[in-house]
């Protein structure tokens, strides 16, 4: 299969999934371009794609000149000192998870004369080696994106653990939205946003209400080998 059919397909069991779950108009589909060559991206957005998702800083600053008038969100674990270079360019930063990357958001943000969306990524593996804050520590640190002057909340963020079975991780979609659930009731206010998902279970987390479901491999296939 061409990688420039590939998206098409994605995008259309995305609202297969959304229309049978009854969301249909509700999940976007972000495509993870991690590692991957640029003739892919190009290929994808002349398809119709444009909503791509970054894991590294690095690699992002790469793209961007190289693929204007797409949106582009980053999704990975966030140093505090990549935040000054890539917020100009994100949409959306779907993996805050300590206070201190906050406060660097919110500082760089602030000097940008914008406020910028974000997502809090919740570890709900409960896994040590994988970012995430943890889910008592949640309120703690949707309290202070709250009270951020240039940062606004836009939702929740989860990866469950890749070695799970289709019910634990249906478990740990509901966790993130029973969490999100919490928040709105503690805080009174609407986090729209579940980031959930992505190509071996993507249909999964529509079901259990993601908004947006990050999507690599089954859009570009395999990325090539590192040189």
């Amino acid at each position: 299969m061409a990688s420039d059919t590939r998206y098409r397909e994605v995008l259309e069991r995305v609202r297969d999934a959304s229309r049978r779950y009854g969301r249909e108009g509700e999940v976007r589909l972000v495509a993870v371009s991690k590692a991957q060559p640029i003739e892919r991206l190009l290929a994808a957005r002349d398809e119709g794609c444009g909503l791509f998702g970054e894991n590294y800083a690095q690699e992002l600053l790469g793209k961007i000149e190289r693929i204007p008038g797409v949106e582009w969100h980053f999704i990975g674990h966030l140093q505090s000192n990549k935040v000054k270079a890539i917020l100009p360019h994100v949409a959306l930063v779907h993996s805050v998870d300590r206070p201190r990357l906050l406060s660097e958001i919110d500082r760089r943000a602030r000097a940008l004369g914008r406020v910028q969306p974000i997502l809090i990524e919740v570890n709900v593996g409960n896994e040590a080696t994988k970012s995430g804050v943890d889910p008592g520590a949640l309120e703690a640190l949707a309290r202070q994106a709250i009270e951020a002057e240039s940062v606004t909340l836009r939702g929740l963020m989860a990866i469950p653990p890749f070695h799970w079975s289709p019910e634990e991780t249906r478990d740990g979609f509901r966790l993130l939205r029973s969490l999100r659930d919490r928040l709105e009731d503690r805080f009174g206010m609407a986090f729209p946003e579940l980031s959930m998902g992505m190509s071996h279970d993507f249909e999964l987390a529509i079901e259990e209400g993601a908004t947006l479901v990050r999507v690599g491999t089954a859009v570009f296939g395999e990325r090539p080998p590192r040189r």
